[in-house]
């Protein structure tokens, strides 16, 4: 028998080090050059064992905070923070992440052409993605004494919604193939080329063993081919193993496996560092298998000290990016915050809604859709959840700052005006209210939203009126649904101003067909909003909230937000707050009547 070692980080989004660009402050618990020390203990204790490691990431890498960003429209060198800080830990092989194709493909491209280790994508087709490669065989040095020598064949995936959410980058040719399927095919020909075992980077979540679809059911559809002896994997920013998935159907948390086959997921940002050992057995006729393994996720803490080199690497980027992001913008008359949005709509919602209906609106001016009436959504960003208690927005009263504006624009997305029916809204509307446990009138603290499922998925649609009701089951929770003081009719037509992420089908919303998309816009967001906040323009829906909540009797729940929210907790005073003390890390919880 032998061991060897997997290293995994995954949707590090940019964070070199411990730091909130946003909040302009330093974090804890975050940041690759906190798990470089981490990297380098993990390599001394298996050397020592004589145990080879293989350190691999799995992607949403090079996008997702301020520095990724600023980084993004330069020129790729040898000393892009990034890509210096990997080759300087020695990474064995990167998987790509669906935000990782956010930046365009030549930025990508350079990208993968100044890292020193393979850049892997095998199931995107019908675009030339070289010099990334689709797949790759690693030799792993395992002693003279082993019964053979070890080659790992190692696939990256991507969910199959990758291609139409980054389609502006890739073009209408591209496509993302089945995963699953493609797991069997390439694992067949890394099989044919030498492999022994097949490694998975699966930018995919654990997901659900009876999802009806192959994004659904990410990682158990991947391991039900047969094919996969180990899968690291990513996307959800959750952790695998951990108690989120303690009751998931054919996930074991103690052995980190789903479906039988080890499995690991280390969080985001930095948060941890995955470690996978698997002691393989030789037989003479089959090779090398998997015997026995553990899994275990080494969190990156506030007593995890940062690497010199790695900060050395980040820091002169770093600075020039505080510095950038401390120029004032412009000013805003209330304050501008997300701390209750999946309780009611948020003035960052506003705003947000707000841009998107002026840039499709104005490209409508003299076209066959200029008297269509147009409505916005929002996503309800910056909701705490999985991403922990620095995922708020919250710009006080006085000046915008450009890392305002930064965390009010995480994405580079394009505004789209699709056309709607009235029967489609109320559609888009119960997928959004799905967000929403179904709650008991009689039950007290009961969560209100389900964390399964990321608040970003949460739209309010401006423009309209309408009520919800949790208590119903999903996807019969929509009510009174009107415009300008009618009930909207199923065969009423609109334009609704959004972006290409929900165009495309993010967040499980159907996918709008090409001849339904009336204007699709490269406009600025930040622009349009900074246009918005200084001329105090008003929305044509005025301040009233589109949504309440609407149970037949009334109804607690709790939420969990930001202790800063306590300071506007008067925007939800019709919803009966009451604090509820706080959890360990950090959330407080309020309790609301609905």
């Amino acid at each position: 028998m032998i061991k060897i070692r997997l290293l995994a980080t995954t949707d590090l989004h940019g964070h070199l080090l411990p730091f909130d660009y946003i909040k302009d402050q330093p974090t804890q618990g975050d940041g690759l050059a906190g798990l470089a020390r981490l990297i380098a203990e993990e390599r001394a204790r298996a050397d020592a064992q004589g145990v080879p490691v293989i350190l691999v990431d799995n992607g949403d890498t090079f996008q997702g905070n301020p520095l990724a960003n600023r980084l993004a429209h330069q020129k790729v060198r040898c000393d892009h923070p990034i890509v210096a800080c990997m080759n300087h830990l020695a990474y064995d092989v990167a998987g790509l992440g669906n935000h990782d194709l956010d930046h365009g493909l030549p930025y990508l491209k350079a990208v993968a052409g100044a890292l020193e280790m393979p850049l892997l994508n095998s199931n995107l087709e019908g675009v030339d993605i070289a010099p990334l490669k689709k797949s790759v065989l690693l030799h792993v040095d395992v002693g003279d004494q082993a019964a053979g020598a070890l080659t790992l064949g190692v696939i990256s995936v991507l969910p199959q919604q990758s291609a139409a959410w980054n389609k502006q980058h890739l073009g209408d040719g591209a496509i993302a193939n089945d995963p699953a399927q493609t797991v069997i095919d390439t694992s067949k020909d890394l099989r044919a080329a030498g492999a022994d075992l097949i490694v998975v980077l699966a930018h995919m979540g654990v997901g659900l063993r009876d999802g009806d679809n192959s994004d659904s059911r990410a990682s158990h559809a991947l391991v039900e081919t047969g094919c996969v002896d180990a899968v690291i994997l990513g996307h959800t920013h959750r952790r695998l193993p951990s108690v989120d998935y303690a009751k998931r159907d054919g996930v074991d948390i103690h052995k980190s496996t789903v479906g039988g086959v080890p499995a690991l997921m280390a969080g985001h940002a930095g948060s941890d560092l995955g470690v996978m050992d698997l002691t393989l057995e030789h037989d003479a006729d089959t090779g090398w298998r998997v015997a026995m393994h553990h899994c275990v996720l080494r969190p990156n803490g506030a007593n995890v000290l940062a690497d010199p080199p790695i900060a050395a690497l980040a820091q002169t980027e770093h600075d020039r990016v505080r510095g950038a992001l401390r120029q004032r913008i412009t000013k805003t008359a209330r304050t501008l915050h997300s701390f209750f949005s999946t309780a009611c709509p948020a003035p960052t919602q506003h705003l947000t809604a707000l841009s998107y209906y002026n840039v499709v609106n104005a490209a409508l001016a003299g076209t066959a859709h200029e008297q269509v009436p147009v409505l916005a959504t929002a996503a309800a960003h910056g909701a705490g959840g999985r991403d922990g208690l620095g995922n708020y927005i919250h710009i006080p009263k006085g000046d915008v700052l450009a890392r305002h504006m930064a965390g009010l624009n995480p994405f580079e997305n394009q505004v789209v005006g699709i056309s709607v029916t009235g029967a489609q809204l109320h559609e888009w509307l119960e997928h959004s209210a799905s967000l929403f446990n179904t709650l008991l009138p009689t039950k007290p603290n009961q969560f209100l939203a389900n964390p399964d499922i990321p608040a970003f998925q949460f739209d309010t649609i401006f423009g309209l009126n309408y009520l919800i009701d949790p208590t119903q089951k999903p996807y019969a929770r929509i009510s009174a649904l009107t415009y300008a003081g009618a009930p909207v009719r199923d065969d009423q037509q609109f334009i609704l101003a959004t972006n290409q992420f929900r165009a495309s089908g993010g967040g499980g919303y159907l996918p709008t067909p090409k001849d339904r998309i009336v204007a699709t816009l490269d406009t600025s967001i930040e622009a349009t909003m900074t246009e918005i906040l200084q001329s105090g323009t008003p929305a044509p829906w005025g301040n009233t909230a589109p949504w309440a909540f609407a149970p037949p009797t009334p109804t607690q729940a709790l939420i969990y937000t930001h202790p800063d929210a306590m300071e506007q907790i008067a925007d939800i005073r019709h919803l009966k707050p009451t604090l509820q003390g706080s959890t360990p890390d950090g959330f407080i919880r309020i309790s609301l009547t609905l």
